[in-house]
C-alpha cells in the first residue's frame, strides 16, 4: 500500500479547484468532490449544490452553487462567498472515472473511505492515520492563504467541521458551527432553520 502516491497521484488528475475570488470572504468548507463535481470541474455542481443555492439566495430553481459562483468569477462579477473542499480529490471509489486507477489503489481507497465516514480524531490505523495527516496539511496549506482577517468560515457537515476543528489557528478563525451538510435538502429542515438562518444573515450582512 501507498499512501502517500495514491494521495499526490490523485491530487493531481482528479483535482477539483477551491472557487475563490478576490471579494471572496465567506468561505464554504465542504468535504470532497463527487462525480457531477468532477465531470464539471467545480465543487458542489450537483444536487447539494442546487439545494444550498435555492435556501440561500431564494431561489426556487437555481442551478448549483459550484456553477453560479463559477460563473461570476469568470465574468468577473463580485461575489463574497467562496467554496473550499476540505478534500480536493473524491473520497468515494465509486467517484473516480477511470476504473484502471480504482483497481490500482483499490486498498488505498478503502483507506480513504474509512477516513470519510469515521468520527474518529486520532487513529491508531498506520494507513489512515497517514492519510488523514495528508489531508489535514493540504487543507490547512490551501485554506491559510485564502483567509483574510474578515473571512468567515462555515464548514458544511460533521466531516468539513472536523477537519476544521484540527486546524492549528482554530481558534483565530470566526466560524460558523452547526450548519448540515446541504445534501437531503437538509438546509430546509426546521431543526436547522436557526443557523442557516444565521449563515443568510451574515452572508446579507456583508453584501450590502
Amino acid at each position: 500500500m501507498d499512501i502517500h502516491s495514491f494521495f499526490e497521484e490523485a491530487s493531481e488528475r482528479y483535482r477539483v479547484q477551491d472557487l475563490i475570488s478576490e471579494h471572496t470572504n465567506m468561505i464554504f468548507i465542504l468535504e470532497s468532490p463527487h462525480k457531477e463535481e468532477i465531470k464539471f470541474g467545480v465543487p458542489l455542481a450537483g444536487l447539494s449544490g442546487r439545494s444550498m443555492a435555492k435556501e440561500l439566495f431564494a431561489v426556487e430553481d437555481s442551478p448549483p452553487m459550484g456553477k453560479v459562483l463559477k460563473q461570476y468569477i469568470d465574468e468577473k462579477k463580485k461575489t463574497i462567498f467562496g467554496i473550499v473542499n476540505v478534500c480536493p480529490f473524491p473520497l468515494q471509489g465509486a467517484a473516480f472515472p477511470d476504473h484502471t486507477f480504482v483497481n490500482r489503489y483499490r486498498d488505498e481507497i478503502k483507506v480513504a473511505e474509512a477516513v470519510r465516514t469515521s468520527s474518529v480524531k486520532v487513529y491508531k490505523d498506520e494507513a489512515r492515520a497517514h492519510f488523514d495527516q495528508l489531508l489535514l496539511n493540504q487543507f490547512e496549506s490551501r485554506l491559510t492563504s485564502l483567509i483574510r482577517e474578515n473571512t468567515v468560515i462555515v464548514p458544511c457537515g460533521r466531516f468539513a467541521e472536523k477537519y476544521v476543528n484540527k486546524l492549528s489557528n482554530k481558534d483565530r478563525l470566526t466560524i460558523i458551527e452547526g450548519v448540515p451538510h446541504p445534501s437531503y435538502h437538509s438546509w430546509s429542515r426546521d431543526r436547522y432553520q436557526e443557523v442557516i438562518n444565521k449563515v443568510r444573515e451574515e452572508g446579507k450582512k456583508r453584501t450590502s
